[in-house]
């Protein structure tokens, strides 16, 4: 993240020198190359539309990794042959559970603040010092729900299949839908109802500078759907049985 940040901005203080011929070099790709690289509607001439084209990579990084994260401690133990070893300590599930996604939460939380650091520390040095913290407020809260949304995906996968191992591929594959999905309702209005249906269009770069805020409605149905996710892991984690 550290290496994606500072190259990424790299490239700003290049463009920058020319703003009006760089937006014009936008413009001049297609529609369809817009939109899969999260171009459509930003001013690349500003440090904020230069972020929010970076903004929908930095958050299928994460999802990406988030998602494998939640995947991967939860079958663990099936696939490294030490489920017969944890599961006979005197714990009940629910807590090894509990101890395993805190474990995640942390190193979770690790990438959110290197993302965050990097990303403040690179604009800071292509842009003069100056930084829209207010609009990084923001874009981060975005990548926050982005990451606790996979992340119970990737539990929710892991404690649910028969085969816990295929986790980290199920989750990877609805990462990389709701991508497309993105990048669908950006290319067509006949797409435009995807647009209720991926997280990355419920936090769209484009969105967010514009209106200075997230939209709540859509904060809410990620948070919900976070929660409901994070009950059936519990639930699935502590009635199916282990493949030992």
């Amino acid at each position: 993240m550290i290496a994606f940040m500072f190259l990424s901005m790299g490239k700003y203080a290049a463009l920058s020198g020319d703003a009006a011929a760089a937006q014009q070099l936008m413009q001049a790709f297609p529609a369809t190359l817009q939109a899969v690289f999260g171009m459509t509607g930003l001013d690349l001439g500003t440090i904020q539309g230069y972020y929010g084209i970076c903004f929908i990579f930095i958050a299928v990084m994460l999802a990406i990794h988030a998602g494998m994260l939640g995947a991967d401690l939860i079958s663990k133990e099936e696939r490294d042959k030490t489920a017969e070893f944890l599961y006979v300590k005197p714990r009940e599930r629910a807590y090894l559970l509990t101890m395993k996604l805190i474990a995640g939460v942390l190193i979770l939380l690790a990438i959110f603040v290197v993302t965050a650091l990097s990303t403040y520390a690179s604009i800071a040095m292509v842009n003069n010092g100056s930084v829209p913290v207010s609009d990084l407020v923001t874009f981060s809260l975005a990548l926050l729900l982005v990451q606790a949304l996979f992340y119970c995906a990737g539990a929710f996968f892991a404690s649910v299949l028969t085969h816990p191992k295929q986790a980290t591929m199920y989750v990877s594959i609805l990462v990389f839908v709701f991508y497309i999905a993105d990048v669908l309702q950006g290319l067509s209005d006949n797409f435009s109802w995807l647009k209720q249906v991926t997280p990355f269009s419920y936090f769209n770069a484009r969105d967010i500078l514009a209106d200075g805020h997230l939209n709540l409605g859509y904060v809410a149905i990620t948070a919900s759907v976070t929660v409901v996710l994070l009950i059936v892991t519990y639930i699935g984690y502590t009635r199916r049985d282990f493949k030992i």
